[in-house]
């Protein structure tokens, strides 16, 4: 009997001892599975992939899963890039280029040196940039696999370049670069694939073109959209073709065309959190406005351009106190005279940042305590200019009443949610009915149907209640 009892005992252990190992690979396979949905949602929603991936790290970290750790040490990289963040990205870039290293990976050390390169070209030490460009190369010689990604990183080297040559004021060389990139594309055998890396190609070659040749822009970014994957929704490089497109038609005093592409470009960025070009929608709206002497709406663009460029400026500020240090750390102790020219650069950067700090300062001084009065103005404004870009500002400058609006109630209508933006700035039913050109009961109905819709108590002010969204 003790025997029996004991090979049972025996049997159970053994039999939970499968189990456990059974489970192990299938709480693996789903970890991976998150990994790969959260760079599904990467190109649609940048902002929400990257509130996943500090989790996502944490739980690679726990199961010793390297490979997903740099994909999601990657991912934060090229999030930082699309925002603009240089600095954020130099700090990410040297953990991935650690990772890669420690686990003698080409593909991701090549990736990290790609992100240096590109850190360095806009803080404007371009052969260094060049040297980084060279090393990632260098590295990916050293994969003998032929794999599709060690292609793809290939690309991204050249496209690299490409953008240097950008930042240096020589676009024809930028496009010999994308053009080499194109031509490699030969190399990929599944049409699909092919299709997707040239629908991307003819989009950075159309960026560049817009600014020597309109008429090859216009060709390579209607080449991009006819290439463009139907499952694909706007992603970066949309929002880089409908500001070739908002160029173009610029270009061609199409006004009213330019503005509805440029309004589309900025939706596309707002919705994916894509910060890259934003200055290049901004400039050229406000060329277009002050242009069709619209003065209101040319200077709502140009303030824009000042918080964007200040935003630009510390980013790039505290990114290059980053290269500086790393600059310390990788020269040798006689590198001395190099070291005194990036201390140069800094102080020189230094002295520009506190004198556009102080004159921005000075200048807004003023405005500051009446700045949330001014932002209404200046949407009352496009209101009262039956100006199409209202709804869109609107929403970038209060990104989340629509969602906070249909999470009280998924009943509403885009009208009736644009009308709750009419309450938000406070205007009187008398104003919106002058505005919007409506009679003054209908304004009074439709503010019944939305206290209805948003269940307002009677005894509560509805301007209040909006207000607080």
């Amino acid at each position: 009997m003790k025997g029996a009892f004991l090979k049972f005992l025996y049997f159970t252990v053994l039999l939970m001892s499968v189990l456990l190992r059974a489970q192990k690979p299938t709480h693996a396979e789903k970890f991976r599975e998150k990994v790969s949905k959260n760079s599904e949602l990467f190109s649609t929603n940048i902002d929400n992939a990257y509130q996943q991936i500090r989790p996502l790290l944490h739980e690679a970290r726990i199961l010793k899963d390297s490979l997903s750790e740099m994909k999601l040490l990657d991912r934060k990289c090229r999030y930082f890039y699309s925002k603009n963040l240089t600095d954020s990205l130099i700090v990410s870039t040297e953990n991935l280029q650690k990772k890669s290293r420690e686990f003698n990976n080409y593909y991701y050390e090549a990736m990290a040196n790609i992100y240096l390169a590109e850190t360095y070209s806009i803080n404007k030490f371009h052969d260094k940039a060049i040297v980084y460009l060279n090393n990632a190369y260098e590295i990916l010689q050293k994969d003998q696999s032929k794999s599709k990604k060690i292609f793809y990183a290939k690309s991204n080297i050249l496209n690299s370049y490409s953008n240097i040559y950008l930042d240096i004021n020589q676009p024809r060389k930028a496009a010999k670069k994308i053009l080499e990139e194109i031509n490699s594309g030969k190399e990929l055998t599944n049409s699909e694939e092919y299709a997707n890396f040239q629908y991307l190609n003819y989009s950075n070659l159309a960026n560049i073109y817009i600014q020597y040749n309109i008429d090859s822009a216009d060709y390579y970014v209607k080449k991009s959209i006819e290439l463009r994957p139907k499952s694909l929704s706007n992603d970066k490089a949309m929002v880089s073709n409908y500001i070739v497109l908002g160029e173009v038609a610029k270009s061609r005093g199409d006004f009213k065309t330019s503005v509805a592409n440029f309004h589309k470009a900025l939706f596309t960025s707002h919705k994916n959190g894509i910060e890259l070009n934003k200055i290049n929608i901004y400039t050229a709206l406000q060329q277009i406005y002050t242009k069709t002497k619209n003065k209101d709406s040319a200077d709502f663009y140009q303030q824009k351009l000042k918080q964007l460029d200040l935003n630009i400026l510390q980013s790039k500020y505290n990114s290059l106190q980053k290269v500086i240090e790393k600059e310390k750390i990788e020269e040798d102790e006689n590198s001395s005279q190099k070291i005194l020219i990036f201390g140069i650069a800094f102080a020189v950067l230094i002295g520009f940042f506190g004198l556009f700090m102080y004159r921005f300062k000075r200048k807004n001084k003023k405005e500051t305590d009446l700045n949330l009065q001014e932002v209404y103005n200046q949407l009352i404004t496009l209101v009262k200019n039956k100006d199409e870009s209202f709804m869109f500002t609107f929403e970038n400058i209060f990104p989340e009443f629509s969602s906070k609006l249909l999470h009280i109630t998924s009943d509403l209508q885009q009208s009736e949610i644009e009308f709750c933006a009419l309450l938000k700035l406070k205007l009187t039913t008398k104003e919106i009915a002058q505005y919007t050109f409506i009679e003054t009961r209908t304004v009074q109905n439709k503010k019944y149907r939305i206290r209805k819709k948003l269940e307002i108590p009677a005894n509560e002010d509805i301007y209040q209640f909006i207000d607080n969204i």
